[in-house]
């Protein structure tokens, strides 16, 4: 069975010391006190610390941490407050431990977070666990007061190959992150394409639990590295990844662990119920490529405490001392609800189910032993449809049949392939998802009762295992040969498209030779977008054109009216016109379409607040130059503008709309000025005519 924990012997926990003739000598001096040495496991504080007393080392109790092959544990301080001191601060720690921690430093200074021995364990575990990528830690000790029992110093100690294992790590979640793109994914499916990817990819470790080592630390079989990078591990590792990925994906989530059974595994909560996941049993053991089953798949802790019990009679407490820990967003409740249990697609599917595009495809046995069919599942409609089915017998060595299919699928790209006792076949799910080819059989080497019983991922390779045994103890591998990433050429043209008819593009696969062909769409005219100014004479019009247009069509609304068809203006080229058919103080919304007799393209509007044109008058008079104007519609004021000689305009004044003269007294006799008035409303501007006067 795939359980494994390690504990810490009291060796391990014990408080070292070292002691020197020199230092035993000393404690005389200093009337018993043995003073720390930085050059020893002990350290002497710095003098800005010099409150605290001798400082003593211990090593970090990792009982409760996941990637050291821990269980969840409860937290072992007695005095309260610090429990909840601990507890209250723990987003702080952990930002503080998990920051220190990636850029490598070998010691964090916590003497202001008033952690002490008896909570020191809790804090450095719960930032752990919520951090399960973090695997190149090989151990941490801590540095603490003897007499008041407050810690310092938290201290870590790395794995020798720790920069380059959190890179290859680094790399790995990010492939995850590309091979499964959950946006759009109800929370059921998210927790299914997790489990099917863990349990497709990873095989368990069955070496046996490893001896820790101070110097690397704990195996790697505990923890994302083994999962993600090796692809080998044990319960915690599968229960850390499951946890880190459903984090990241937003599904309330928690680690469970049984030190009865000697496992860990997860629970997840959907809708506001709580169920238990448990991806490393639902990978057997003697790992078969393609196998996967969802026997402990979202299901209740009754079922799962059942299934325990059933599974073998060293087990026949079950699950009984389950704890709960590392919750993800809410608190973890008793598991009681039973609805996906029946009634769900994956029920009694013991292979991998593999997802694309929307729709999850399964194989499993027909209604009858000797059948076989191909489903496909949209968790959108909850409808599971049929697309193939087979019938094949798996027939043992003395001929008489299994009376079970053993039929695994594999799934990359569009290439959808499946497997009966002597053939290899593939569906390809672009072109027909009814029709299949054949491509390998085995009966062109192996007599009957030699039958294929797995396909899919061993390592990093996908393989096709063939076997005498339903269990593959004996068995010949061949690679199974599948693009898991096309290399596409530079499409071809097949069929040009036009305004009436769609076209087609063939595509070829540089690795394969696999072709695809691409619909083109018909062709379009350009999308218009106008632009609109206001101008003395109207509003005028400009837009991008299209040579293949026969003309242009001008919309025009009024306010919040209708759009109405103001003008057809032929020609390809032609890119502007004036609307004079305005009236200043209303708002007109233009659109333009490009138009040939096959179709009319799209178009964009453009709003237009019109003013019209505001005409200057310059008049003399024996108190300055006089300016007047007539009223302009759609004005909220007008701004006056003034130019001395040959110089520049400059604003003067800004006037409300119903004010029409304004004198300048800022004039002198023989000087030519000229004026401007500009009507504004707002940021929108009309034009205006300008007024010259040389003052006498």
């Amino acid at each position: 069975m795939k359980y494994e924990n390690v504990r810490l012997t009291e060796a391990v926990r014990r408080i070292r010391m070292i002691f020197v003739v020199g230092v035993i000598a000393a404690c005389v001096l200093y009337g018993g006190k043995i003073p720390a040495f930085a050059e020893d496991t002990q350290e002497q504080y710095d003098s800005s610390q010099s409150s605290y007393g001798q400082l003593l080392e211990q090593e970090g109790d990792t009982s409760g941490i996941l990637q050291f092959g821990g269980q969840i544990i409860e937290d072992e301080a007695s005095d309260s407050s610090e429990a909840s001191l601990a507890a209250a601060n723990s987003k702080k720690y952990e930002s503080a431990i998990v920051g220190a921690v990636e850029k490598f430093s070998p010691r964090l200074n916590v003497k202001s977070w008033g952690l002490t021995t008896r909570n020191v364990a809790n804090v450095v575990t719960t930032a752990m666990n919520a951090h399960p990528e973090v695997v190149y830690v090989a151990r941490y000790s801590y540095l603490y007061d003897q007499t008041t029992g407050k810690v310092v110093y938290l201290k870590f100690s790395y794995k020798p190959n720790a920069r380059t294992e959190k890179k290859q790590l680094d790399a790995a979640i990010a492939e995850v992150n590309k091979q499964i793109n959950t946006k759009n994914m109800k929370p059921a499916e998210i927790v299914l394409a997790y489990h099917e990817f863990l349990t497709s990819t990873v095989a368990y470790d069955t070496s046996g639990a490893k001896e820790f080592d101070p110097t690397t630390g704990r195996d790697h079989m505990y923890d994302m590295y083994g999962v993600l990078v090796k692809r080998s591990s044990v319960c915690q590792g599968y229960a850390e990844t499951m946890w880190y990925f459903l984090r990241k994906a937003g599904v309330p989530c928690g680690v469970a662990t049984s030190q009865y059974v000697n496992h860990a595994w997860n629970v997840v909560n959907i809708g506001g119920k709580w169920y238990h996941v448990d991806a490393t049993w639902d990978d057997p053991a003697s790992d078969i490529p393609g196998r996967s089953m969802h026997d402990y798949f979202l299901v209740s802790f009754d079922t799962l405490n059942s299934k325990t019990k059933a599974a073998s009679s060293d087990y026949y407490l079950g699950r009984y001392d389950t704890k709960v820990g590392n919750v993800w967003k809410g608190t973890y409740s008793n598991a009681t609800d039973k609805r996906y249990e029946k009634g769900q697609f994956w029920n009694g599917v013991e292979k991998v189910i593999f997802y694309r595009k929307g729709y999850w495809y399964s194989i499993k046995q027909g209604s009858q032993s000797s059948y076989y069919q191909i489903n496909k599942y949209s968790f959108t409609n909850g409808v599971n449809t049929t697309i193939f089915t087979g019938q094949d017998e798996w027939l043992d060595t003395d001929g008489t049949a299994l009376n079970k299919q053993y039929g695994t699928m594999f799934l990359a790209q569009e290439k959808l392939y499946f497997c009966t006792s002597r053939y290899v076949a593939w569906i390809d799910l672009e072109v027909n998802e009814r029709k299949a080819w054949a491509i390998y059989d085995i009966r062109q080497k192996y007599v009957s009762g030699v039958n294929i019983y797995g396909m899919g991922y061993y390592g990093n390779d996908v393989v096709i295992w063939v076997s005498d045994t339903p269990s593959c103890t004996r068995k010949d591998a061949y690679y199974l040969g599948a693009c898991m990433s096309h290399k596409w050429q530079a499409g071809e043209v097949t069929k040009q498209p036009t305004f009436t008819s769609q076209g087609s593009q063939k595509y070829k696969c540089s690795n394969c030779g696999y072709t695809k062909n691409v619909t083109l769409d018909k062709l379009k005219l350009a999308t218009v977008t106008v632009k609109t100014k206001n101008t003395g004479k109207g509003i005028s019009l400009t837009w991008n054109t299209d040579s293949r247009a026969t003309g242009y069509k001008v919309y025009r609304r009024t306010g919040k009216g209708a759009y109405r068809l103001i003008k057809t203006v032929k020609g390809s080229s032609v890119r502007s016109m004036v609307d004079r058919s305005v009236v200043g103080g209303k708002t007109y919304t233009y659109r333009v379409s490009a138009y040939n007799s096959y179709t009319k393209g799209g178009s964009k509007a453009k709003s237009q607040y019109y003013i019209g044109c505001t005409t200057a008058r310059a008049k003399n008079t024996s108190q300055g130059v006089r300016v007047s104007w007539k009223k302009t519609k759609g004005a909220a004021g007008y701004k006056i503008y003034k130019k001395t000689g040959s110089g520049r305009f400059k604003c003067v004044k800004v006037v409300k709309a119903k004010t029409r003269t304004y004198l300048d007294r800022r004039v002198k006799s023989g000087t030519k000025y000229t004026y401007f008035v500009k009507p504004y409303k707002g940021k929108t501007a009309g034009t205006y005519k300008k007024a010259s006067v040389k003052y006498r």
